[in-house]
């Protein structure tokens, strides 16, 4: 009895195994290619992605590509490992060639990748939500929805959604760590500080050997006016990547915010020696560099001569320095003619596109500066505070901005009297970083110009 019943179960175990390998084979690969080399490539490019290795995940997509011409997958994750502008030859007809395709043979989720990107490069916010939810109904726990509708939320600052998608993400990927950092900056947005760093150490336990959560860290450190650990941080990124070009960034910007403008040379020549940035990078940070030193020096001729130097290009340049540099020295029309186009922008962005609300904030701030110098502080506290309800400190640049608008909304508001409501938002400032706020002091003072 006990042998027969003992065949039974081998007979039983030997079906399940027959129908689970039967199953398995059955089913439809995740990404399609025709070719195990260019899948290889491929996984290797997102490994480096997830890291934000965007040059080696480049070089793994390309590759793929090569050996796959028809891997439509890898020709999207080429693009989105590609740091150049969508309008660079190389993106472009990547744009195209996704758009010729015949997407019909591909994963529902090779097909929404694919279809939201084109939508979102086309500028189509409302169609590019509709493929959004579309896919995240049919499949909600598909790890790239959750990071696109998190995305999606994060630009919007829906905090609480994007929290709630994020730790979802992590739920459903554990292997997504990259899920912490974004974590971080979600917590960055808000200002909730302590909860960021708590993220990307997380982030930076899990994965001490990548570069990333350095930065990251980094990146937080001089925001909060924390220069000499920022230091750190980005030295030992650049150490485990010495090609990581976001790290000689925040290099470079922690330099100009100290004054230090030897060392912000030395850190553009050291990601200009390793290669890792593309070219628009580096004209960036020649830029800031050209922008940054006589601003330092409270030379606001300099600052608006730049724009005719390494800041020539407008895609290069900062519109809110050239902005307040065109005011304080008297160039006006300039001024307006910047202004405008800022405006312009900003129209032809629909309502429900991501990026809305941040060149909501800085329309409004140039407008401020144009009545704060006008003559007009009640106007000019009206639109810095619209900005400011716009803006958050998620990241460096746009926190700095932050900082700036609430140094000159304490400057407009001071100038209509409301004293004790001026010190209050000076004070906000100051808590987030006192170091850059004092140097402001001195640099947007008014006539501070020379």
């Amino acid at each position: 009895m006990k042998r027969k019943r003992l065949i039974g179960l081998v007979g039983l175990a030997m079906l399940v195994a027959v129908v689970a390998a039967l199953a398995l084979r059955g089913r439809r690969p995740e990404w399609t290619t025709s070719s195990p080399q260019a899948l290889s490539e491929f996984r290797q490019g997102l490994e480096a992605l997830d890291k934000v290795y965007r040059a080696e995940s480049t070089a793994d997509f390309a590759k793929a590509v090569e050996l796959d011409p028809k891997f439509l997958a890898a020709k999207y994750f080429l693009l989105r490992s590609l740091a150049t502008p969508s309008s660079d030859p190389q993106a472009a007809k990547l744009y195209a060639e996704l758009e010729a395709a015949d997407l019909a043979n591909l994963t529902a989720r090779e097909r929404f990748l694919i279809r939201y990107a084109l939508a979102a490069h086309a500028k189509d916010a409302v169609k590019a939500e509709q493929i959004l939810q579309a896919y995240a109904v049919e499949r909600p726990d598909d790890p790239y929805a959750l990071d696109a509708l998190a995305t999606d939320a994060t630009a919007r600052q829906d905090w609480p959604q994007a929290r709630r998608l994020l730790t979802r993400l992590i739920e459903v990927a554990p292997n997504r760590v990259s899920a912490y950092n974004q974590l971080g900056y979600l917590a960055m947005g808000q200002g909730q500080f302590a909860e960021a760093e708590k993220m990307f150490e997380t982030y930076r336990y899990i994965a001490p050997d990548q570069a990333n959560p350095h930065d990251s860290l980094g990146e937080l450190d001089i925001l909060t006016g924390r220069y000499a650990d920022a230091r750190k941080e980005l030295d030992e990124a650049l150490r485990i990547r010495p090609d990581f070009c976001a790290s000689s960034g925040h290099l470079v910007s922690l330099a100009l915010l100290e004054g230090k403008m030897d060392e912000a040379r030395q850190a553009l020549a050291q990601a200009e020696g390793a290669g890792g940035c593309p070219a628009y990078m580096d004209q960036m940070m020649k830029c800031a560099i050209a922008v940054w030193t006589p601003f330092s020096a409270g030379d606001w001729n300099g600052v608006w001569q730049a724009r005719q130097g390494a800041c020539a290009d407008d895609d290069k340049g900062d519109s809110a320095f050239m902005v307040w540099a065109a005011l304080r020295t008297g160039h006006t029309s300039e001024a307006d003619a910047l202004i405008a186009k800022a405006g312009e922008q900003l129209a032809k962005l629909p309502p429900a596109s991501p990026g809305r609300r941040y060149l909501e904030a800085e329309v409004a701030h140039l407008e401020g500066a144009r009545f704060l110098v006008e003559g007009e502080p009640a106007k000019a506290a009206e639109r810095f505070r619209f900005a400011d309800q716009a803006m958050s400190y998620r990241e460096l640049g746009p926190g700095l901005f932050k900082l700036i608008n609430r140094f000159v909304l304490a400057q407009a508001l001071s100038a209509t009297g409301a004293r004790d409501e001026a010190a209050a938002v000076l004070a906000e400032a100051r808590a987030v970083n006192a170091k850059f706020i004092d140097r402001l002091g001195a640099l947007l003072a008014p006539g501070a110009a020379r």
